[in-house]
């Protein structure tokens, strides 16, 4: 017999602040479904790679993930 844990999703918001430096220059949403906050804002984070907002140009880039319940 097969036994499984499963977790059950629930829908966040995460926010992704792209910044120059300390600057804020840009916000994405994205709304994930994941069975808790962290595994949601990794999961955002890998996909805001794929932005027009990640760009090498950009000096000193860098990201911030802020999860919210949806």
């Amino acid at each position: 017999m097969w036994t499984s844990s499963q977790h059950s999703l629930q829908s966040f918001r995460v926010d992704i602040h792209f910044f120059s430096g300390s600057d804020l220059y840009a916000c994405e949403t994205y709304r994930i479904d994941a069975p808790d906050w962290y595994r949601a804002e990794q999961q955002a984070l890998q996909l805001s790679g794929e932005s027009a907002y990640d760009n090498s140009r950009v000096p000193d880039l860098r990201r911030t993930a802020t999860s919210s319940l949806a």
